[in-house]
């Protein structure tokens, strides 16, 4: 459905880069709404209707932030795919949505992760509602990094902020758990974003070994060497 309203591109000028929203949602009015209503706010949006097909297509898409549907009508429910995703990227974002007036009124076991927007499904109607709930949790970052201009052709153009300050450590000389101590995160959760950042380059299957001087290549070429402000 989403390639359906791929003419909204208009919104971010071309090969800008996009923010990402991973939609679960069952109901397909819903979902459908929400997509439209995402989407029109400049984000790529990857649809999805139950909590196995989001976590399938998770590492993937890549997500910036997950908006998901507290109770899904197959299993896990979306507090329990929240606390998931979100403990395999602490970055992510979440909003979690519901027909009922708060998460615990919804009767889920699982909570929904510290941080996570709730908003109820009775103003989905209102754009600024939905919107302002995302970039609540987007700004909650635990390393809020405004994204720099990538070079016209430059691999990174299509990673994420947290991708390319990730990837500046590495540049750096940073090992993956000076980075996970800098980012107040865990060393699994800087492994996962790591082979994720190489996957996006093209260097997850690199038969030498070298994906991570690669991947400090493609940064220097992209902005030059960086200073250690520490």
């Amino acid at each position: 459905m989403h390639e359906e309203r791929a003419d909204q591109d208009d919104v971010v000028p071309a090969g800008a880069y996009r923010r990402r929203a991973l939609l679960v949602e069952d109901d397909s009015f819903t979902r459908t709404l929400l997509a439209e209503l995402i989407t029109s706010a400049g984000f790529d949006v990857k649809e999805c209707t139950s909590a196995r097909e989001a976590a399938d297509a998770f590492d993937g898409f890549d997500p910036d932030v997950l908006v998901v549907d507290i109770q899904l009508e197959q299993p896990p429910n979306g507090a329990q795919l929240a606390q998931a995703l979100h403990a395999r990227a602490p970055y992510l974002g979440v909003v979690v949505i519901s027909q009922y007036p708060s998460p615990a009124a919804a009767n889920v076991s699982s909570p929904i992760p510290v941080g996570a927007a709730f908003v109820h499904k009775g103003r989905i109607d209102s754009p600024s509602v939905v919107l302002s709930a995302i970039e609540s949790v987007l700004s909650d970052d635990a390393t809020p990094v405004q994204r720099p201009a990538v070079p016209e052709g430059s691999p990174l153009a299509t990673c994420s902020s947290d991708q390319i300050a990730v990837l500046r450590m590495v540049t750096l000389g940073y090992s993956n758990e000076r980075i996970a101590r800098e980012r107040g995160t865990s060393l699994r959760a800087v492994e996962q974003l790591v082979h994720r950042l190489y996957a996006r380059l093209g260097l997850g299957a690199d038969p030498d070994g070298n994906a991570r001087v690669n991947a400090v290549r493609i940064y220097t070429a992209a902005f030059g060497l960086p200073r250690d402000d520490t």
